[in-house]
């Protein structure tokens, strides 16, 4: 066992399959080729220790606060060959260590000499990458850590702040028990995959090449087979305008709200899902994550002394965009279904028990929700929350029912083919999206323009299949409809769901102005452009899961 002693200075950041494939090529050019491994890290609760495995072998760290002004700590490594890792564990339970928190992963690193990076794929925390560099004691850590930033904006990698990567961490960790070591006189079955995976050396093989495109413009979204499985298993119609029943479900749901400069409306949407009637045991199966891209408005302090009829976790992340945003709080997230909402909406009572119990009978669906727009100055938002009126959104008047294609459009939306310059009913047209698949367009509209984030549900199994949203949109625009392609080519039908809706409340523009919103979307139009071509094995994360 070799003992080394080291003063670390880290920084992370969330990441994704296609951002890491776009940037692998420059990270092995300055680096060398990275190397690639499944791996285990167990963190030890209470103690400011963990031990990593890998097919390098093992390696106890243990930790020391050296300056708490720069919260700096010295690590002592213990390394020792994967052989030994047996050893390693009975030792670490006959001191007493014999319970742990397990993460199980796969990494790519490359180091030099005393720097290194890594990209982890399904961490406790999502995927992320790593940046360190090994300093003397004596160093300005102010110097490295800003040299390690430059190391990060060489490659387009946003990075966390250190108090955001505590934040995740705790949340992450927080409901979480720890696992024995040793089960039954056997080391436990995360520990016995390592090993094995690691001395064979198997790699994270994603060998599906055929373009996002390609797939799309083959795949139907008629979805009349769960339609009629949903009517067998329920007694009612899947297209009804009609609420459903309120049941026990007892499924684990995650809402995931970003938000920014938004405090007054968020406040609404947080209290409209407090109004939300559901079965007393679901409403405690559900998890409220707010996550806060650097607003200005006391959103934080706001919201952390407020109390609330749900679980609420709250993150805030430096200003980096909602794709970020969606991404930070999906990687924390306990719930099996994932509910992606606006911080400017009211949702109708039944919003939730709809989209619910939707997901819980049906498989490979993403359910999609409309939208009435209203004045902030409505008076109707006050009687919304009064208890003795009943008002619902008129979905009809969200633009997938009736919209006018105007001609100044064409331009900008070149993401499509043959544009229509008239009133387009998609709703009626397409039979309920059922006839909207493969290589349809309407107007400016195709079957992955219509998985608009404001209110959409989908199994987070699913969304970590294809990686989340793709960083590589910036500003306005698109990554919604990217995410949308993303799904239907993973397997899932896009399906309307009338029985309920949202009140999307209007408001100026939070940052920047029209002209800037115009810019970014037209960028972002050649970005979708240039992903929708790419492979799937260049843009899924866990291609090899993916339903056929």
């Amino acid at each position: 066992m070799k003992r080394q002693k080291n003063i670390e200075c880290e920084i992370r950041g969330c990441i994704t399959q296609s951002d890491f494939n776009e940037i692998k090529v420059d990270i092995e050019k300055d680096w060398g080729k990275l190397d690639e491994s499944p791996e285990l890290a167990i963190f030890f609760k209470g103690h400011d220790m963990f031990l990593k495995i890998n097919k390098n072998g093992g390696v106890l760290t243990i930790k020391k606060t050296v300056d708490k002004k720069t919260k700096s700590k010295q690590e002592t490594e213990f390394k020792f060959g994967l052989d030994s890792v047996p050893d390693a564990i009975q030792f670490l339970v006959q001191l007493g260590f014999d319970k742990g928190l397990f993460s199980y992963c796969y990494r790519y690193e490359a180091k030099k000499v005393d720097q290194s990076i890594s990209v982890k794929f399904d961490t406790k925390i999502g995927d992320i990458f790593e940046i360190d560099e090994v300093v003397p004691k004596e160093a300005d850590f102010s110097k490295v850590y800003d040299k390690l930033i430059k190391i990060a904006n060489k490659y387009a990698l946003s990075v966390w702040s250190q108090g955001v990567y505590k934040k995740i961490i705790q949340d992450s960790w927080m409901d979480v028990k720890t696992d024995p070591l040793v089960i039954a006189g056997n080391l436990h079955p995360l520990i016995q995959k390592v090993i094995r995976e690691s001395k064979k050396n198997r790699k994270r093989l994603i060998c599906d090449t055929r373009s996002i495109a390609s797939i799309i413009r083959k795949r139907s979204n008629d979805y009349t087979e769960l339609q009629k499985l949903y009517k067998t298993r329920t007694g009612v119609e899947l297209l009804s305008y009609k609420h459903a029943i309120v049941k026990d479900y007892d499924e684990s749901v995650s809402i995931i709200i970003p938000t920014f400069n938004s405090l007054k409306t968020l406040k609404l949407t947080l209290r409209s899902i407090e109004r939300q009637i559901l079965h007393k045991n679901q409403r405690k199966c559900i998890e409220v994550i707010v996550v806060d891209d650097g607003s200005e408005d006391r959103t934080e302090s706001c919201l952390r002394r407020q109390k609330f009829k749900f679980k609420l976790k709250f993150l805030r992340q430096n200003n980096l965009g909602r794709a970020y945003a969606r991404n930070l709080g999906a990687s924390i997230a306990q719930g099996n279904i994932l509910i992606f909402l606006d911080s400017d909406v009211i949702l109708e009572k039944h919003f939730l028990n709809e989209h619910i119990s939707k997901q819980h009978y049906l498989n490979d669906i993403v359910l999609i929700s409309f939208k009435q727009n209203i004045p902030s100055n409505d008076l109707s938002i006050k009687d919304y929350f009064n208890k003795n009126k009943n008002l619902n959104p008129d979905i009809t008047k969200d633009f997938r029912f009736e919209k006018i294609v105007k001609r100044n459009w064409l331009r900008t939306h070149r993401h499509v083919r043959n544009i229509e310059v008239r009133k387009v009913k998609i709703i009626e047209e397409t039979d309920n999206l059922k006839n909207f698949g493969k290589d349809k367009v309407l107007g400016i509209w195709d079957l992955p323009t219509m998985s608009v984030t404001i209110a959409l549900s989908l199994k987070k199994e699913s969304f970590d299949r294809i990686g989340g949203f793709n960083l590589q949109f910036n500003g306005w625009g698109m990554e919604d409809t990217f995410l949308g392609a993303c799904l239907i080519a993973d397997g899932n039908y896009i399906i309307p769901c009338f029985s309920t809706g949202v009140f999307h409340i209007e408001h100026s523009f939070r940052s920047g102005s029209q002209k800037k919103r115009i810019s970014e979307f037209n960028r972002n139009v050649l970005v979708y452009l240039d992903l929708i071509n790419k492979p799937l094995n260049q843009i899924f994360k866990n291609i090899n899961l993916r339903r056929k």
